[in-house]
């Protein structure tokens, strides 16, 4: 599995399903040290987007660790995840809002210098173009304040349900958002933001990634659904045939 940040940590937290588990639920949670026997790093990271983070590929063949590299062992993850992983949702949506702000920064910076041959005023005055600049003002600010509610509610409330959905709402909205502004920034960019080289080219590919990164777009959407319908996991159909030992 990729790891982010793989190069430069010294240890890597890795989620393990147990032999013995009889479904997906059950998980342990350890640190494998760099040191650690049956470790090595495939460098295999070349992707669409987010090439900076370096998230090679961990390889554990007959790895061992000892037993107090387990932080955290339980038969059902799930209430781990949604009570101490508040940190990890909005740590992506932090990372995509980034992005959106970085482009429609650039792309400001390139139709007001941009002045096609032939005219006197630079592409910020094209009517059309200013319009485009609107709508991703309004994205980028609606899903700024998504995200800092969000934060807010983590830590005026700490993991309650509420805060829970409003950190899958906030990935949600931003990833939406980014991909949309990247979008834009590239159409608005022109022929010159398509090479490699181009900050609008890399922003794009980059944003193209945020619905895909977890808190996935889809997983955003579940459980939403379940907190605003009131509706216990327990009493739905799973998405996929669990597996029985």
């Amino acid at each position: 599995m990729f790891a982010s940040m793989l190069e430069a940590a010294d240890y890597c937290m890795v989620m393990t399903l147990p032999d013995a588990a009889g479904g997906a639920s059950p998980g342990v949670i350890l640190l494998v040290p760099r040191s650690a026997s049956g470790r090595r790093v495939e460098a295999n990271w070349d992707t669409l987007g987010m090439r900076a983070t370096r998230s090679d590929a961990l390889i554990l063949e007959d790895c061992r660790v000892p037993a107090n590299a387990v932080m955290f062992q339980s038969d059902d993850i799930r209430p781990f995840r949604e009570a101490y992983a508040n940190w990890f949702w909005g740590s992506y949506t932090a990372v995509y809002l980034g992005v959106a702000a970085a482009a429609f920064n650039e792309v400001i910076r390139v139709v007001r210098a941009r002045r096609p041959q032939g005219y006197a005023q630079p592409l910020a005055y094209h009517p059309d173009v200013r319009r485009h600049i609107a709508e991703m003002s309004a994205d980028l600010e609606a899903a700024r304040l998504v995200t800092y509610h969000s934060a807010w509610l983590s830590d005026a409330e700490g993991p309650t349900p509420r805060t829970t959905a409003a950190l899958y709402r906030a990935k949600f909205v931003v990833g939406q958002a980014v991909s949309r502004i990247t979008r834009t920034a590239l159409l608005l960019g022109g022929a010159h933001g398509i090479f490699k080289g181009s900050r609008v080219e890399q922003l794009f590919r980059d944003g193209a990634l945020a619905p895909v990164q977890p808190p996935q777009a889809d997983f955003c959407l579940w459980n939403m659904s379940l907190f605003e319908l009131g509706l216990d996991p327990e009493d739905l159909v799973p998405p996929l045939k669990p597996s029985r030992s």
